[in-house]
């Protein structure tokens, strides 16, 4: 052992002789460069020149000085300021400073600066102190004071939350920290503010006022208001227009409400703003959600002013007068209030043929209306007689030029033996007399035959463009000479009402003394007009007839969904309206001289040319009618009609429920009938389908084949489970049948396997339907009592 210590000192101190002793040989420092140098080149060497170029310095170096610096400045320094004082250049010092980052966890770069884990306690130790003395701080307060973007802030401190920082942070917004005495100290704050509030207020109010943090405020009266500590409720959420409604407010509002709506009726939308409530028709909705209330535009009303505004209309209706519907509510209520109420009332009575709204707010009845027409009739009959009198040229009708031309043809056939005779006993100058007399005689009528041929030609030519116009070529009165003579006959009826009556009765008033006009120019032609009327009244008859039809077709289409109720109102529009517009255009036709075909061949392409030959003011009505076919409305369909009707001058007969009856029991005599004779199980099916219908609604249907499917669905629940079962049984033998009618037709008749197999399902399909067409007929043929008959 002492051997080996020996061998050290000796060792030892020929390295101290080493050291002092002077080198023969030294290196100059140009040379030490060039080493280096070639060693950098080889890259068997990696140093980095400084900035000054005095020195070289290794990475490792870099890294520790680096590091030490870290240390030195607290545990954050800047890479810019890192350069000054190792003297190297920045991107070797960026370059070590990442791999720095890298190979530590607990060194970061963020913003050209390295930060250690420990700068960031102190840093969380410093925002704790803050805290606690504050009792909340905002990360954007903390981003300007320590110049650290927020996202690593907040990830940096919410690792440090309960450990090094005494706080919570807040769920809603998650850039603020508070301490669990700060939440409390506002708690009790916002318990006692809110539970001293008597009436609505603002919440962004009291935020301004009292300087609450708006997030932490919301959630905590909230939690309060849950838990039940305040009596009250927020309205409006989470927004500037926020609203603490007390429950002593609401309380005291919705006493106001009951007792204002159970002494007046009704309630005003108006007031219930004033009370603080900003959704009144909500409020209203949810306060009474059994009792019947309508609603208005301003107000609402309930059930008791409805019903006694109802009776009081029915009975001005019934007993043919008016009444003014605004005598009877608050004056409160608006006249568009009052009017929309007076609407329902008039479709809750359906008196809508028999009553009409006047001035928003006035009901009259039809009746009343037919009075005041009435107090025209003597004064149309002195105008009309008048009219005779100053324009007589107007008393040519055609009967007229009938006339004149069977006294030509009489004066044509004068007896050529008397004139032969006349000649042999006169002589030549009596005969020249004579003859000039007989001639001038002649030719007077044969010159008025031919004038009226002519004035009849040009009527001709003139009656598409003015045959229907001369009916309005008389004027009757003017609006302000109907008002006058409406205030001097009706004295209580105020001024605006007679302005309306007076407008709505006008066109009317024109068109009846039109008729009277012409009856009195018509008069000494009883025979044509004997046959006008006959005519007129066949067209009435048939017109009539095809118009209930319509009204019961339509009535049993009702019965169905929408979809299914707009087909079969296609349907309807496609044949039956069809016909009856066909009626109305050749009724047209034929009284302005033109030449129209058998009404029920004529196609719209017709139609269109007969539109072109009439007058503006029949153009217009008949147009709407012949477009209103093809859209999807029956009623739309029925309005038009009305209109044209009343260019016609048609009278329609309404049926009444005698009338009804007659027309379902021989519609359905006319089904069974054809049900008899026909073996088609698709016609079968049809027919049966729709005479079940009728069984068990009393509603007569028109429907094309494609809508049975529809039929047989309604159908459920109507009739007995085994007959409903049978037609659906039936109904997909049919559907079977005719699907392997069309594939034979698009296969041909070309004799495959497939075919083969197709042709024998088919037979059987056809010799099933056979063996339940009986028992599908007796349904309707031999049916069992489900429903009341209809006879």
């Amino acid at each position: 052992m002492a051997a080996a210590w020996e061998e050290i000192r000796q060792l030892a101190a020929d390295f101290q002789r080493a050291q002092f002793a002077e080198v023969a040989h030294r290196l100059s420092e140009r040379n030490c460069i060039e080493i280096v140098t070639k060693l950098i080149a080889e890259k068997q060497l990696e140093v980095v020149h400084t900035l000054d170029g005095k020195e070289y310095v290794t990475p490792a170096q870099i890294s520790k000085e680096i590091r030490d610096e870290l240390h030195v400045s607290g545990g954050r320094v800047n890479i810019v300021d890192l350069q000054q004082v190792i003297n190297v250049d920045l991107l070797h010092i960026e370059n070590r400073a990442n791999d720095i980052v890298k190979s530590e966890k607990g060194i970061q770069l963020v913003l050209g600066q390295l930060i250690n884990e420990s700068y960031l306690d102190q840093l969380a130790e410093e925002i704790n102190d803050k805290l606690q003395e504050t009792g909340q701080v905002t990360i954007s307060e903390l981003c300007k004071a320590y110049d650290l973007p927020g996202d690593f802030l907040l990830q940096a401190l919410s690792r440090r939350l309960g450990r090094i920082i005494h706080g919570q942070l807040d769920q809603e917004n998650r850039g603020v920290i508070f301490t669990e005495a700060f939440v409390s100290r506002h708690r009790a704050r916002i318990r006692g503010l809110f539970t001293a509030i008597t009436r609505p207020t603002p919440v962004s109010s009291l935020i301004t006022r009292y300087g609450f943090q708006e997030h932490l405020l919301y959630s905590l009266l909230e939690e309060l208001v849950n838990a039940g500590r305040l009596k009250g409720t927020v309205v409006g959420g989470r927004q500037d227009k926020a609203v603490f409604v007390p429950d002593i407010y609401s309380r005291t509002q919705n006493k106001w409400v009951d007792s204002f709506f159970k002494q007046n009726g009704y309630l005003e939308f108006d007031a219930l703003y004033r009370l603080g409530i900003p959704d009144p028709a909500g409020y209203i909705k949810k306060r009474y959600k059994s009792a019947q209330l309508l609603f208005l535009r301003a107000a609402c009303v309930g059930q008791e002013i409805v019903d006694q505004v109802e009776a009081s209309v029915e009975e001005a209706i019934s007993s043919g007068n008016w009444i003014d519907v605004a005598t009877l509510l608050p004056s409160s209520l608006s006249v568009e209030d009052v009017g929309i109420l007076l609407q329902q009332v008039m479709r809750s009575l359906n008196k809508s043929s028999s009553g009409l709204v006047f001035n928003d707010t006035i009901a009259v009845s039809e009746k009343f209306l037919s009075s005041c027409a009435e107090l025209f009739s003597d004064l149309m009959q002195q105008k009309a007689e008048k009219e005779i009198k100053n324009n007589p040229v107007n008393l040519i009708t055609e009967e007229d030029l009938k006339q004149a031309s069977l006294e030509n043809s009489y004066a044509n056939k004068k007896d050529k033996k008397d004139e032969r005779r006349k000649k042999a006993a006169e002589g030549s100058g009596s005969v020249r007399g004579g003859g000039g007399g007989n001639a001038r005689e002649i030719k007077i009528k044969k010159t008025k035959k031919k004038g009226r041929k002519d004035a009849d030609s040009d009527e001709e030519s003139q009656g598409p463009a003015t045959g229907r116009s001369k009916k309005l070529e008389f004027s009757f009165m003017s609006q302000e000479e109907i008002e006058d003579v409406l205030k001097t006959r009706l004295q209580d009826c105020p001024e605006e009402l007679i302005t309306e009556i007076a407008e709505h009765i006008r066109r009317p008033l024109t068109k009846t003394y039109q008729e009277v006009v012409r009856s009195v120019f018509t008069s000494s032609t009883s025979s044509s007009g004997a046959n006008r009327r006959q005519a007129m009244k066949d067209l009435q008859e048939e017109f009539s007839n095809l118009y209930n039809n319509i009204r019961l077709f339509e009535k049993g289409a009702k019965h169905f969904t929408d979809d299914t109720q707009t087909n079969l109102a296609k349907h309807l529009l496609k044949t039956l309206c069809t016909d009856i517009t066909n009626l109305v255009f050749n009724f047209l036709a034929s009284e302005s001289m033109m030449t129209t075909e058998n009404y029920s061949t004529i196609t719209s392409e017709g139609r269109i040319k007969i539109l072109g030959k009439l007058p503006e003011d029949t153009k217009g009505p008949l147009t709407k009618l012949h477009t209103s076919l093809n859209g999807k409305s029956i009623e739309d369909f029925l309005s038009c009609l009305d209109s044209a009707v009343d260019i016609c001058g048609v009278m329609v007969k309404k049926g009444d429920k005698k009338k009804e009856r007659q027309v379902l029991f021989q519609h359905r005599q006319a089904l069974i009938e054809q049900l008899k004779v026909t073996e088609d199980p698709a016609l079968v099916l049809h027919l049966t389908s729709v005479l079940l219908f009728q069984f068990s609604t009393h509603c007569m249907l028109h429907a094309p084949g494609r809508s049975v499917p529809q039929i047989i669905n309604f159908l459920s629940g109507k009739i007995p489970e085994d007959q409903y079962s049978l037609i659906v049984k039936y109904q997909g033998l049919v559907v079977k049948q005719l699907t392997s009618q069309t594939k034979k037709t698009e296969h041909g008749d070309c004799e495959t396997k497939d075919n083969m197999e197709e042709e024998e399902g088919a037979e059987s399909i056809r010799k099933e339907l056979q063996e339940i067409t009986t028992s599908i007929k007796d349904l309707v043929l031999r049916p069992r009592k489900f429903s009341g008959t209809e006879e």
